[in-house]
Order: C-alpha cells, then sequence, then structure tokens
C-alpha cells in the first residue's frame, strides 16, 4: 500500500469565531470566513509553500470538538473499511463534502479524529 498524504487539518470548536481570531492574532494566519459553513479556511502556510492549509468551525453537532488530520486516498469507502477492520469508530460515513469530494470521518483507537478526503470529485451519472 502507498502511504497517503496528509493534506488538511481542522478544529472543529465550540466558538469558531473566537477560536480562529485566537490563531491570527497567535500566529498571524490569513483566514477566509464562509459565513453560510461557519468555516474559517486557514492559510497557514509560508510565503515559500510550506506547510498544510486547515480550517476552524463549529461543527453543528455532527461531530463532537476535536482537531482533526484529514488523510487523501484514492477510495474513501476502502480507507473506512480498513480502519473499520482496525478497530476505528465510524463516525459519519461517505458522504459529499465541500466541492464535492467524498468524505468520512472516523475515530482512530485512541479517540482521535481522522478525515479521510477521496482525491477526485466523482463524475456524475450521466443522464438517460
Amino acid at each position: 500500500m502507498t502511504a497517503r498524504p496528509v493534506c488538511f487539518w481542522e478544529i472543529n470548536a465550540r466558538d469558531g469565531n473566537k477560536l480562529a481570531e485566537f490563531y491570527r492574532v497567535t500566529f498571524g494566519w490569513q483566514m477566509d470566513y464562509d459565513e453560510a459553513a461557519d468555516f474559517h479556511t486557514v492559510h497557514s502556510m509560508s510565503e515559500d509553500g510550506k506547510g498544510i492549509a486547515g480550517g476552524i468551525f463549529t461543527g453543528k453537532g455532527r461531530l463532537p470538538p476535536h482537531r482533526a488530520l484529514y488523510v487523501r486516498v484514492t477510495s474513501v469507502e476502502d480507507a473506512v473499511d480498513r480502519a473499520r477492520d482496525a478497530g476505528a469508530r465510524i463516525l459519519l460515513e461517505t458522504f459529499d463534502g465541500p466541492g464535492g469530494y467524498p468524505l468520512a470521518f472516523f475515530e482512530d483507537l485512541e479517540g482521535h479524529v481522522v478525515g479521510v478526503v477521496g482525491e477526485e470529485v466523482p463524475e456524475d451519472e450521466p443522464e438517460e
């Protein structure tokens, strides 16, 4: 199996606006806020492109407050099956995330939240 890269991080906060401001002040991270999604896209990369971008949001009750790494995978369903077989607790089965990318969430053996995101947006089914 090819090692899969970490491609994003996020913090699901109780107060996303307050926490986003904390990280802006502390690290100088610039942020874009999507009010409809209540999501702060965090530009946590250096000027030379090093680092990983992330996000801060309030999970609206779908997930508990957490910190998560997102891992890019070729098949979200296969990754969820492997995690389940290895003892993970599945939090959210595969769903269409932002931009149509498939996403799923699970807790590892110690309760850390991991998101898996598909490499490609699935093509729409052809209309008949």
